[in-house]
């Protein structure tokens, strides 16, 4: 052999090893990391298992997302459902009741709830939560003048030492004379219009809960203490006006509301009577504004109004009110000299009251008596008004309002 051709034998076998251990050195490698053939095509398999299981799980948990969305919407329907014939069935009942009944069928408030449940809605009110409610608010505003009528009812001890509110006997008066602001808002919440039985025309209307509140004040005003004539003296409505001068104006333009009338007017005798000039004098200020410019105004349009039957509805009162001013110049009392002095001053006053057959004169003989008839003789009462027997008393308006129902709901102590 050739040393060319053992040359190339020595190679080849070279090669041959060198392959033989880079196979080892291959397979080595494999059985170190689990990478053999059968190994890997198991961990592929089983990849695609998992990734198969895994879209499995998500299809399952999207049907039953689907299915309890459905069921939660099922249940919905069906709770709404039996909420709508619940409703149906409150509102046929109450449909079916006259307002007594409804009354009746109303859970008793104590005094501190239906104090509470008032201040609640007038706020919710004011701030624009809740939209008016003139009977509800009105049930509850009667609720507390009829209870503060009641704790003032024969009771001996209302004149406290010292006229002061602290120590006043009645825990009722106290609350709410905290939150009489409040309940004196109430006056600036106006009712929708009404039509009239008689002319069928569009009025404005009053609404009870407005009558209510200004029943409170009167009744708070009729007691005499000294530190609530005060601080009655000072309320104001939210429009900055003072609380009577807007109900005397308010006894003007609602002219078809007598029991609101009979309030006002007990209302400003029982201010007249009170030795605290700021309370009454600012109704007197405000010339064609003013109490006796507002009175003499409604004067000269009765006269001018024929037949009879055809005035305003609250001629009677006006009558009243003009004839207690009257008799509030006759008096020489040092409290008053103020009004009287205003009074005088005015021209146009003076010309309604004034000479033989004045215009007040001549409107009480063709109403002949004023409001429902003949004037009730003036008796003595722990409210009387002090200026006359021509003017009907406090105590007397009182009792013609208490036997008038006002659909107050019923109050526990």
């Amino acid at each position: 052999m050739s040393i060319a051709n053992e040359r190339d034998n020595e190679f080849e076998n070279d090669l041959v090893v060198m392959n033989d251990d880079g196979k080892d050195d291959e397979d080595e490698r494999r059985e170190g990391n689990g990478n053999s053939p059968e190994e890997g095509e198991g961990r592929r398999a089983n990849a695609r298992e998992t990734e198969e299981a895994e879209v499995f799980q998500d299809a399952v948990e999207r049907e039953n997302e689907e299915d309890l969305e459905n069921d939660l919407a099922i249940e919905g329907n069906v709770l709404q459902g039996e909420v709508n014939e619940v409703k149906g069935d409150v509102q046929a009942k109450v449909e079916g009741m006259d307002e007594e009944e409804y009354e009746e069928e109303q859970p008793a408030l104590s005094r501190a709830e239906a104090l509470t449940a008032v201040t609640t809605m007038i706020r919710a009110i004011q701030n624009g939560s809740e939209e008016l409610d003139a009977p509800r608010l009105g049930s509850l505003l009667w609720m507390l003048s009829n209870a503060l009528l009641e704790d003032l009812t024969d009771r001996d001890d209302l004149r406290v030492p010292g006229n002061s509110l602290e120590a006043f006997p009645v825990a009722l008066v106290r609350n709410i004379m905290r939150h009489v602001e409040t309940i004196a808002a109430t006056l600036e919440f106006e009712p929708a219009d009404v039509t009239t039985q008689r002319s069928g025309m569009m009025i404005p209307a009053i609404g009870s809960h407005r009558v209510a509140a200004a029943e409170i004040l009167a009744v708070l005003l009729q007691i005499g203490c000294q530190d609530i004539d005060e601080r009655i003296a000072k309320l104001k409505l939210p429009s900055g006006q003072f609380v009577l001068v807007a109900l005397v104006r308010m006894f003007f333009k609602y002219s078809w509301s007598s029991a609101f009338h009979a309030t006002v007017i007990r209302l400003v005798l029982a201010a007249l009577v009170s030795p605290h000039e700021p309370l009454w004098a600012p109704m007197f200020e405000g010339a064609e504004e003013s109490i006796q410019g507002l009175l003499s105004s409604s004067i000269r349009q009765a006269l001018a109004t024929k037949p009879i039957s055809t005035r305003e509805g609250n001629v009677g009162s006006v009558i009243i009110l003009a004839n207690a001013l009257c008799e509030l110049e006759s008096c020489d009392d040092v409290e008053r000299a103020g009004v009287r002095t205003t009074l005088q001053a005015d021209a146009t006053w003076r010309s309604t009251v004034e000479g033989e057959n004045n215009s007040l004169q001549k409107l009480n003989d063709e109403q002949a008596g004023g409001l429902c008839g003949p004037k009730p003789t003036k008796s003595p009462g722990y409210m009387d008004s002090g200026m006359g027997s021509n003017v009907i008393s406090s105590q007397e308006l009182l009792r013609m309002l208490q036997q008038i129902s006002l659909g107050a709901a019923g109050m526990t102590q």
